[in-house]
Order: C-alpha cells, then structure tokens, then sequence
C-alpha cells in the first residue's frame, strides 16, 4: 500500500493522471479516420522508442530523462542494467497495434480498457489493497478492473446495439481481467489492448458474422 500522505503518493497520481490521458488517443480515433490518427501517433511514438533508446547512449540524454522524470518512472524503467521502454511508449504501441490490426470500434474498446481500466484499478491496488493473490496483484485492483470495463463496454460505441452485443463485451472484459491475473513478461499497456481486441473479435465473429458486412475500419 502506498501512504496517502507520502511523495509516492502524489507522484502515483500523476503517473496514472499521464496514463489515463491516452485515453485521448481512443476518443480521437473516434472522431477522427485511421489514417490521420496513425499520421499523428506513429511519428509520436517513433521519436518516443529513439528518445528511449539513446538515452542509454548519451549521458546527456539519461540526465535529462531522471531529472524531469525519475520521480514518476519504476525502478526498471531508468535502469542501465538492460535496454527497456517505459510504460507510456508500451501505450503508444499498444494503441498502434490495435488501430492497424482490429475493426475501429474495437479497437476503441481494447485502448479504453488500457487508459481507464488499467489506470484505476493500478492505483486503487496500490493505495487500498491489502491481500494480494499474486505480486503486484490484488483483489481489490481486480476487482476494478472488472467494475471499470464493464462501465467502458456499456459506453463505448457499438455495431448493432443488441444485448448480446453487450454481453459478449463483459465477457472480454472478464476474460482480460483474468489474463492480468497473471504475471506474463509482457508489458501491461502491450498485452491488456492486444488480448482484449482479440477476444472481442473472436467473440463478434461467432456472434455476429454479420459483422464482415458492414464498414468496420
């Protein structure tokens, strides 16, 4: 648990404040064509992936990124012990790959799941946990998890608004929050987007294959 009344605390806050504000990208895509979305992200996250990488090169650039940045990053994202890209350039390609492989409405759930889901439940683990199933797994953040996605797949746009429409997104909501339950050496912001796509697209397949009729991307 993390003491309300200690840095950690604050810095938590603006950490997942960062986090949730991918949420952005999501809504944009909303709005907005995939390409243009794509225009603007993928030149955004290769400067972000190279910043990430020569850092580790010029003593400079690895001054530069603890001092604006130490406070909010993990222990590993600034170790020199082995090359490693922060959590916010996982997001990035994690959001990428979701826009580029699945039909957009999905897609905006998976990436909503990321930036609001994982987010909250992050932070509610970290301050109010107090049993844990598994390292840096709690009930309490699970549990989260769970109550958020559900929030997003009764908000999030839809192809045909039918109930089971809906069903079958708490059910990928339910099969991600299980597959978080387990520590998997893959980024959370690469692995929550990509297995939530999957299993909602699977699910609209079986369900409803009409789904190849109309205008997906």
């Amino acid at each position: 648990m993390i003491d309300p009344r200690s840095p950690e605390y604050k810095n938590e806050i603006i950490r997942k404040a960062i986090h949730i504000s991918s949420a952005s990208i999501p809504i944009g895509y909303y709005f907005l064509p995939k390409e243009i979305v794509l225009y603007i992200i993928v030149p955004i996250t290769v400067l972000l992936v190279a910043f990430e990488l020569l850092k580790y090169k010029i003593d400079f650039l690895y001054s530069l990124y603890l001092k604006f940045f130490k406070s909010m990053l993990r222990e590993h994202e600034y170790s020199t012990n082995r090359l490693r890209l922060n959590g916010a350039s996982w997001v990035m390609i994690g959001d990428i790959i979701s826009i580029i492989i699945f039909p957009k409405y999905i897609a905006i759930s998976g990436m909503l799941l990321l930036s609001l889901s994982d987010s909250i439940s992050a932070f509610a683990g970290q301050v109010y946990a107090k049993k844990y199933y598994a390292p840096n797994r709690s009930y309490i953040g699970s549990f989260t998890f769970f109550v958020v996605g559900i929030i997003i797949i009764l908000l999030s746009p839809k192809y045909f608004h039918q109930p089971l429409e809906y069903i079958i997104g708490i059910a990928a909501v339910l099969v991600t929050t299980i597959a978080d339950s387990f520590s998997i050496p893959v980024d959370d912001n690469l692995f929550i987007p990509v297995v939530s796509c999957t299993v909602l697209y699977i699910l609209y397949v079986i369900f409803f294959p009409a789904i190849f009729t109309i205008k997906l991307f």
